[in-house]
């Protein structure tokens, strides 16, 4: 489960809190990577401790910062570029083809900075995360609402919490272009979980008496999506998804 940080009063009435929201607003836009001195944007964070920005504005401008042009813009295609930003901003994977291509035609054609604002001012945005809480992987944890795949593909390209997005590859290239799960995915296990997964779900078959009932089933990756499959035939509904 994330830790989800949202900031309740301004940064200057809370400096602790602050504090704790600005290390986790770098953990999230620079995903986790080990930054050096000259990539840390004090200026930025004198801002938002000063009160002058809202955790929405700390995370576009982070994100909008040299720091991040020059470790993710400057050293990766814009394919990969893009497939980033839906993950460090956004907290999911791409969803189809379309997406990406709008995304990689406005960076071509109006800059760094749009792109960027494209997904921190977008109503996405503001829906799942508001001006005052830190964005977080949101399918890795629940695909209510979302397909399947949105949860492989979370998957295929979460480092896990002690990796970081280091690879010059894009992850779901071919997973996307071809609508299929990502290559490999049931060998892969995530860094620190046994490989199984608790679905949390609504059965809506029930008796007169009782209209919902929450049940749970703990499987094996290579079992899930069977499983999945098999509650939505009966009517039932998907709460959350959690790696055991």
């Amino acid at each position: 489960m994330n830790n989800v940080l949202t900031l309740t009063t301004k940064a200057n009435q809370d400096t602790s809190q602050a504090a704790n929201i600005i290390k986790a607003a770098y953990r999230q836009v620079f995903g986790n990577r080990y930054l050096m001195e000259l990539d840390v944007c004090t200026s930025i964070e004198s801002l938002f401790m000063n009160g002058d920005l809202t955790v929405q504005g700390l995370v576009t401008a982070l994100a909008q910062s040299e720091s991040y042009r020059r470790l993710y813009l400057e050293t990766n295609s814009p394919y990969r570029f893009v497939e980033l930003n839906f993950k460090h901003l956004l907290g999911r994977p791409p969803n189809n083809q379309q997406e990406i291509s709008d995304h990689v035609t406005r960076l071509a054609e109006e800059g760094f900075e749009s792109e960027i604002a494209s997904y921190t001012y977008s109503a996405e945005y503001l829906n799942c995360f508001g001006i005052n809480t830190v964005p977080y992987t949101r399918t890795n944890i629940s695909i209510s609402g979302q397909k399947t795949i949105t949860f492989n593909r979370t998957k295929a390209f979460d480092p896990g919490y002690a990796g970081f997005d280091g690879s010059k590859r894009a992850t779901l290239l071919t997973s996307i272009a071809a609508n299929t799960n990502p290559a490999g995915m049931n060998v892969r296990k995530s860094a620190g979980t046994s490989g199984r997964y608790n679905i949390s779900w609504i059965s809506m078959q029930q008796p007169a008496t009782v209209n919902r009932s929450q049940q749970r089933s703990i499987v094996s990756y290579s079992s899930l999506s069977a499983t999945i499959r098999s509650i939505q035939a009966q009517g039932g509904k998907i709460v959350a998804i959690n790696a055991n």
